[in-house]
């Protein structure tokens, strides 16, 4: 008996689709488990928050919510998409969001082997550098912002310093990290695990995809809105706005210098 090393979902409101598919992947891929499936969107956030898939075959047209919909609301689950649909004209659409394959129905053995085996790769370059070795090297004995983070991309590792970040931007899945010299990677880690990564550094959570540098910060708006020193603007929600005077006055209290007004 075949030992599973890999996690899948099945979200697609075509009950037959969903049997041939869970078939077809446990014929071709046995050390592949499914955990479950789901005919819409919402039973399809409610199975991914449970189980945590590694893969997710999901449906882009279904009822009330569509399959790209439904994606939006799940910046903090860190999967692999495989799209099955029967509509070709969302191809851009989805590799936009960095799906990993794009499959039409009635989906072709080849064509889903092919889909299947991407995704493996990822999932198998995530495992190579552990979360412990990662930790291991981000260790930081003095919080200050001189110290380097290891961050994953979609191909390779970068060593960050810290105050070279003026901002992180979570997309979905993934985090676009903005740097001092205009230049921008994408980590595949997401933005939650970047608010838990650069906890201590003087970094403030202003919206659920937005994590900034303090000392980046150049100017706040009565609005809600901060202007960064590369001049992009950050918006500070509203009930994170009491939260944001407190850590300004925190840094004041450490002698940290605020180069902006409240």
């Amino acid at each position: 008996m075949t030992t599973a090393k890999y996690t899948a979902a099945i979200i697609d409101d075509e009950e037959k689709l969903r049997a041939v598919l869970a078939y077809k992947v446990k014929e071709l891929f046995p050390e592949i488990q499914i955990v479950g499936e789901a005919a819409n969107a919402i039973q399809g956030i409610e199975l991914i928050e449970a189980t945590r898939p590694q893969i997710i075959f999901l449906d882009i047209r279904m009822p009330r919510v569509s399959g790209f919909e439904m994606l939006e609301q799940l910046d903090t689950i860190d999967t692999e998409v495989i799209f099955v649909t029967g509509y070709n004209e969302f191809a851009l659409q989805a590799l936009k969001i960095s799906a990993v394959d794009y499959l039409l129905k009635p989906v072709a053995d080849e064509e889903l082997t092919d889909a299947v085996s991407k995704a493996k790769e990822r999932i198998d370059g995530k495992r190579k550098i552990s979360d412990y070795e990662l930790l291991q090297h981000n260790v930081v004995f003095h919080r200050d912002q001189r110290s380097k983070i290891t961050l994953p991309g979609q191909s390779a590792y970068d060593l960050v310093e810290i105050s070279e970040i003026i901002r992180c931007e979570g997309e979905q899945r993934y985090t676009r990290v903005f740097l001092r010299d205009g230049s921008k990677l994408l980590s595949s880690y997401n933005i939650g695990k970047f608010k838990d990564l650069l906890e201590g550094f003087e970094f403030f959570s202003s919206h659920k995809s937005h994590l900034v540098n303090m000392h980046h910060i150049k100017r706040y708006m009565k609005e809600g809105i901060m202007v960064m020193s590369d001049d992009s603007k950050v918006p500070v929600s509203r009930r994170k706005r009491d939260d944001f005077k407190t850590s300004v006055l925190h840094l004041k209290e450490k002698g940290i210098q605020i180069d902006f007004v409240l």
